[in-house]
């Protein structure tokens, strides 16, 4: 009985929410600003005459099929589009009014496009960060639709979404394929797999296509890129070059970023030599606590230092880690200022739309000397 009084309730709201939605003129969404990637290069857009073909390129890494995406405006007539290749297009009225997010770096953007009364749905809320979208799941506004880590796919049906963000790693831990058999409208977000700061923050302009909001997402772009490279020149014009452990060991596997990974880049952005800079890899490396900490001796900074909270509890994983000299001169740094008491962590959240707010943090912890302003945003020094 319970069920079915859900269920009910879930459809009566879902038509009054498609009685109050308004219907966007298609003139009105074709004047919108056209996005420009720079950065990014897992996918792109082409403005056609009355709709948007956006195509991800690179859902994973070696993903033999691209993800075509035709975005025309609510209310108008579904494009005549034919792919000239062997990819399947799918077909999407924007804005879009209904949405189901299963990545918590998705959520900012989604609030900067003007998303926030769109989100239906999460795949677990103890991930989230954000007040705003927190304040939605404890008013049932937005709902969990994972259990026992898989998608609820009866629940995502009830919801009757028009877009789920979602990602792919291509193996057999994929989620999507399942959604897709269930005829749920999936649209693949292939953020993670730019090594780049600034490549990886320009998929806001990807969220943005579906909200037809490009002009906010250019805008807010452009803030974060002219202070990121600004921050990039500050670092750059001190002598300084400190060398940097990552990481911390994990049942006897110590876990690193690769060479030209997403974290290398931040930190030769911030003026500092990762002590495994000449790995060739953009993903990680795993090594035994011995080799890392053969080469990690040589450090003077430490980020990133797993789970621990503080100096001895990082002393505690080993009984070598006390002579290293990050952890002997208190130069030990966790990303953990903003974590909540769910537990979860704004740096995995919202640092992906700032890497200017990442990067300014990281040159304040490198580069003293150079006496940035403020207080970091993201990190915390160990005690």
């Amino acid at each position: 009985m319970r069920r079915i009084i859900l269920s009910v309730l879930v459809l009566i709201s879902i038509q009054a929410a498609a009685l109050a939605a308004p219907t966007a003129p298609a003139a009105q969404a074709q004047a919108q600003a056209q996005a420009r990637i720079r950065y990014a290069t897992g996918f792109t857009v082409q403005y056609r005459e009355g709709y948007k073909l956006v195509t991800v390129t690179k859902p994973w890494p070696g993903a033999a099929e691209a993800y075509e995406y035709v975005l025309y405006p609510r209310g108008s007539r579904k494009p005549d589009y034919r792919p000239s290749g062997a990819a399947k297009p799918r077909f999407v009225e924007t804005p879009l009014r209904r949405v189901v997010s299963y990545s918590s770096t998705y959520l900012p953007q989604i609030l900067a496009a003007g998303g926030l009364e769109s989100l239906v749905g999460v795949d677990n809320a103890s991930y989230v960060s954000s007040p705003e979208v927190r304040a939605r799941v404890a008013a049932g506004k937005t709902v969990e639709t994972s259990r026992n880590w898989a998608p609820n796919v009866e629940l995502l049906l009830s919801l009757a979404p028009d877009g789920i963000f979602a990602y792919g790693v291509g193996n057999e831990w994929d989620f999507h394929p399942k959604l897709e058999e269930a005829r749920l409208p999936v649209i693949m977000d292939g953020e993670w797999n730019e090594a780049e700061p600034l490549a990886r923050a320009e998929w806001m302009k990807f969220i943005a296509l579906f909200y037809d909001a490009e002009a906010e997402a250019e805008a807010r772009f452009a803030a974060v890129e002219k202070e990121y490279l600004r921050l990039k020149a500050l670092a750059a014009s001190s002598p300084r070059r400190p060398k940097v452990l990552v990481n911390a060991p994990f049942q006897g596997v110590w876990t690193l970023s690769g060479g030209k990974s997403y974290q290398a880049r931040f930190i030769a952005d911030a003026g500092a030599d990762y002590l495994w800079a000449d790995d060739p890899s953009s993903g990680g490396i795993s090594l035994s606590v011995e080799a890392a900490y053969e080469r990690g001796s040589k450090a003077e900074v430490w980020i990133n230092p797993g789970a621990a909270k503080s100096l001895a509890e990082l002393a505690a994983m080993d009984r070598r880690f006390a002579a290293l000299p990050p952890l002997a001169r208190g130069e030990v740094y966790g990303n953990v200022r903003r974590l909540n008491e769910a537990g979860a962590n704004d740096y995995f959240e919202s640092g992906v739309m700032r890497p200017d707010l990442v990067l300014a943090d990281l040159v304040r912890l490198f580069h003293p000397e150079l006496g940035l302003p403020g207080e970091p945003y993201y990190y915390l020094r160990l005690k």
